[in-house]
């Protein structure tokens, strides 16, 4: 997390080239890998020039700025392509990819990278469900009306410190 709010809040006015955050990209991307991808997953770690215009043409990464005939990339740029791999690699369809990246903001792309992702249709499921997935399983406890909770099984026990900073941020979103 620190490493990303470095990123961050490096100098982004002038933006970088696409091979420059290609490569700045895929020297961190690993870190979000998730454990229950195997070495023989059919999403590498590496993007390229091409995948990621790829990305850029279907909408899930914003245009670069424009300076003449060069174009500069930002920060946002930065965490689109980390939160894309991601989600390929937790195998999510590139439909989904589209409507899970449409105008998002830094903030909410850094909880989509830094939080675990679960893709739930609207009055899918019921109180104690549960959901397996490849990244585990997890169990849907309705607090209120529009309020779930989604917790992974897998998860270890966590201190009080933990749960009370969980608590404040519940109320913050509340």
């Amino acid at each position: 997390m620190a490493e990303l709010d470095a990123v961050e809040a490096m100098d982004w006015e002038e933006g970088v080239g696409l091979k420059e955050l290609i490569d700045w990209i895929n020297q961190i991307v690993e870190r979000f890998r998730p454990d229950s991808i195997n070495a023989n997953a059919r999403s590498s770690a590496a993007f390229t020039p091409r995948s990621f215009r790829h990305y850029q043409t279907m909408g899930c990464i914003d245009a670069p700025k424009r300076a003449g005939k060069s174009v500069h990339y930002g920060f946002k740029h930065y965490l689109q392509g980390l939160v894309i791999r991601k989600l390929l690699w937790e195998k999510v369809p590139s439909e989904q990819i589209v409507k899970l990246m449409a105008g998002k903001d830094t903030g909410e792309l850094k909880r989509l990278l830094l939080e675990g992702i679960e893709i739930v249709a609207a009055g899918g499921r019921r109180e104690g469900d549960t959901l397996a997935t490849d990244g585990g399983t997890w169990k849907r406890v309705v607090l209120a009306p529009g309020v779930e909770l989604h917790l992974e099984s897998s998860r270890r026990t966590l201190s009080k410190q933990e749960i009370d900073g969980i608590v404040k941020r519940v109320r913050e979103h509340l």
